[in-house]
């Protein structure tokens, strides 16, 4: 069985935001300093942005290493490997002499993120406390394009190393986990399961690189993983999760909604090109996603007061009206507003679900459950630049 969030004393919110915010930062820093990255290291812009792909590829798999690690050693290692990673990822970034070094310590960076985010998320236990976290990462999010900007004036590098304020939080999520994983009915570590999963989301995220290869890759992956899973419904995958109506009903909700959110981030811009000059786009771009990020924290911390029903009603509505706005109004004002529906819809949907899939969770499943939720969020800022890129061509 999965330790609980400690309920006495039980973290700060603020520190878990802190804990998770970073790592959205650092990923949408990364598009301002790709032509300093391709100087610096004589590349090509094509290869320099090699650097993005990185990232979301570690991102997504950070989930899976640390549902992992959470079931079979407990929160207080899970968050020490996470914070080892973005460490490691850091200093490689740092001191990269080479695009494929620059390349490994983005992936760790983002793996290390990612795993911190389902630390935070998992230690939050409630969809208030979850609503802050997941608004934090939209809201501040939203300032990377600027963050990068501003920080490429000092290198190319600094902006790549916006991961790193994370591990400020560490050591009071330390105090608040226990030291030893008491956990008697942990299961043993399914590494065929977890590789299985690992390669499956590869393939996911490495299909606009790859085309038809990682496609049949994933094809491949996804029969073995369901055939392991019959076979093994205790492993990685447990059957007495992914087989719930709550869990697949939310984890496809969400990355439905977190796949919409990240294609307008990528198409929304492009579509403003004839209207308006960049740095408006820019400029009214980030007041939208602000907007959206401040409304969702509004509505978890109220979540208590709803019906489900009517949550779930208003989350789905607000996503579908993100997707049509810009197919529907030419008006630039309300394209632009797509991204504060979109990106509302996405975080409050993450943390309401979240919550509701942590209950839902068979004893002993409840951090597992909420790290492949995590997973199914986290897969949506890989397929949204994919549809992104069929969209704008």
């Amino acid at each position: 069985m999965n330790q609980a969030p400690v309920r006495k004393g039980r973290i700060s919110v603020l520190l878990l935001a802190l804990l998770a915010t970073p790592t959205s930062l650092s990923a949408n820093s990364t598009t301002t300093v790709i032509p300093g990255l391709a100087r610096a290291l004589d590349v090509s812009v094509a290869d320099a942005t090699w650097a993005a792909t990185a990232f979301g590829w570690g991102g997504v798999l950070g989930a899976p290493l640390t549902a992992a690690l959470l079931r079979t050693r407990g929160m207080r290692t899970a968050t020490l490997v996470n914070a080892a990673l973005v460490l490691l990822g850091t200093l490689l970034v740092a001191l990269a002499p080479e695009l494929p070094v620059l390349l490994a310590g983005r992936a760790a960076q983002a793996a290390g993120g990612g795993g911190l985010v389902t630390v935070a998320i998992t230690l939050a236990g409630t969809a208030s406390r979850t609503g802050v976290v997941t608004a934090g990462v939209g809201l501040v999010g939203a300032f990377g394009p600027l963050a990068g900007s501003t920080l490429s004036a000092i290198s190319w590098q600094t902006p790549l190393l916006l991961s790193l304020p994370a591990l400020l939080a560490v050591p009071a999520v330390l105090r608040h986990v226990p030291a030893h994983h008491s956990d008697r009915d942990a299961a043993s570590t399914d590494l065929v399961g977890i590789l299985l999963v690992m390669t499956l989301i590869s393939a996911f995220v490495l299909t606009p690189r790859l085309g038809a290869a990682a496609l049949a890759a994933a094809a491949v992956a996804g029969l073995l993983l369901t055939a392991h899973a019959r076979r093994n419904a205790a492993g990685f995958v447990p059957r007495a999760v992914v087989g719930t109506r709550v869990f697949v009903t939310a984890s496809a909700t969400a990355c439905a909604l977190s796949t919409s959110y990240f294609a307008l981030l990528y198409t929304v811009p492009r579509m403003l090109e004839h209207h308006w000059p960049a740095e408006r786009i820019g400029l009214m771009t980030l007041i939208m996603l602000a907007a959206g990020s401040v409304a969702s924290l509004m509505f978890t911390r109220r979540t208590s007061r709803y019906d489900p029903a009517r949550a779930r009603t208003v989350l789905l509505a607000t996503g579908t009206v993100a997707v049509a706005l810009p197919l529907t109004v030419p008006w630039p004002v309300a394209i632009v507003a797509a991204t504060a529906f979109a990106v509302f819809a996405a975080t409050a949907a993450m943390a309401w679900y979240a919550a509701r899939v942590g209950e839902a969770a068979p004893p002993g499943h409840r951090a597992t459950a909420v790290a492949l939720f995590t997973l199914c969020y986290q897969l949506g800022g890989a397929f949204g630049p994919a549809l992104a890129t069929v969209l704008i061509v």
